[in-house]
């Protein structure tokens, strides 16, 4: 777990306010308004344990939501250089078992993996997985295939890399090619017999299953999903749970500086992390400071304790 810095990075940023939630004493979780770049390089190096990273995608449009916009209107060209400046510095911020997680579709993630390759490879860091989130709601074209899923690359900084598997457990899939019976305490389980050595497999169904690294079971959100913020490309909190819940130590730190509607910023805050969030736009910052702040509230009405939150301009 690295050491809280949102607390000295507030002090240096003269444009900030405290948003208090009842425990000043606890250090306080960060949302700026600022370029990504920017407030990734006022971090301190190794000060963040998972860094989340769902940037524009090069679609050639503006995006745009009941809630605001923002420009992807960059050729690729343009793109990469600007995405790759953002992720070494984003390499630099990371605690030495810190993990990246870069959020792309197919327009781009191909390129940005061997960026990454680049910026991690060399500094002992690896590639862990290539995450492929499918899912059912949108269009479909008449000339191809429809374009129903995104691509998360997890870098580690290093070997050393937190991983939480049974944080994340998913329940097991019925009707698979594993036979169900009852153990010897009426226990349903999965079992499965090696054909070559003869060894038997046994797995408790209720005690789920580590997933693997196609994801189909969260879903994207659909118009009338009570998440919704009107934000355009806003992620289900689904998603944010599991990449943070199996990345992240306890009361560890995660970064966000494309944060958009606020979602790792209210999933962090639920699973008890601190935060370092931003976007450039003034409109996402004011999305995402008020469904924080909305859940900030409600958690501290059941009880659990919430930071306060700065919010600064850089």
């Amino acid at each position: 777990m690295t050491v809280a810095t949102s607390a000295q990075l507030s002090l240096a940023l003269p444009r900030s306010r405290r948003v208090s939630f009842g425990s000043p004493a606890l250090p306080p979780n960060l949302l700026v308004r600022g370029d990504a770049r920017d407030v990734l390089a006022a971090q301190a190096p190794g000060s963040l344990d998972v860094i989340y990273i769902d940037p524009p995608f090069a679609t050639g449009r503006t995006q745009r939501g009941r809630a605001g916009a923002y420009d992807d209107r960059a050729p690729l060209g343009d793109f990469l250089p600007w995405l790759a400046e953002r992720l070494r510095l984003a390499h630099r911020a990371l605690a030495d078992t810190g993990s990246l997680l870069l959020h792309l579709d197919y327009r781009a993630v191909h390129h940005a993996r061997v960026e990454l390759e680049r910026i991690f490879l060399p500094a002992r860091g690896l590639m862990v997985n290539e995450i492929v989130w499918a899912y059912s709601v949108g269009g479909k074209g008449p000339r191809a295939f429809g374009r129903k899923h995104d691509t998360i690359l997890w870098f580690a900084r290093s070997p050393r890399y937190a991983f939480f598997p049974d944080a994340v457990r998913v329940p097991r899939r019925p009707g698979s090619h594993m036979r169900v019976k009852l153990d010897e305490a009426g226990a349903p389980i999965q079992e499965k017999t090696d054909r070559k050595t003869g060894r038997v497999y046994r797995y408790p169904v209720a005690a789920g299953k580590v997933p693997e690294d196609v994801w189909t079971d969260i879903e994207t959100l659909n118009r009338s999903d009570r998440e919704r913020t009107g934000w355009p490309s806003q992620k289900p909190e689904r998603l944010l749970t599991r990449l943070l819940g199996a990345t992240c130590p306890p009361g560890g730190r995660v970064g966000d500086v494309f944060v958009g509607s606020g979602t790792t910023a209210v999933v962090a805050q639920r699973l008890g992390f601190g935060f370092v969030c931003g976007d450039a736009s003034a409109d996402a910052v004011a999305v995402a400071e008020a469904r924080i702040t909305r859940a900030a509230r409600d958690s501290v009405a059941t009880g659990p304790k919430v930071p306060d939150l700065v919010l600064a301009t850089l």
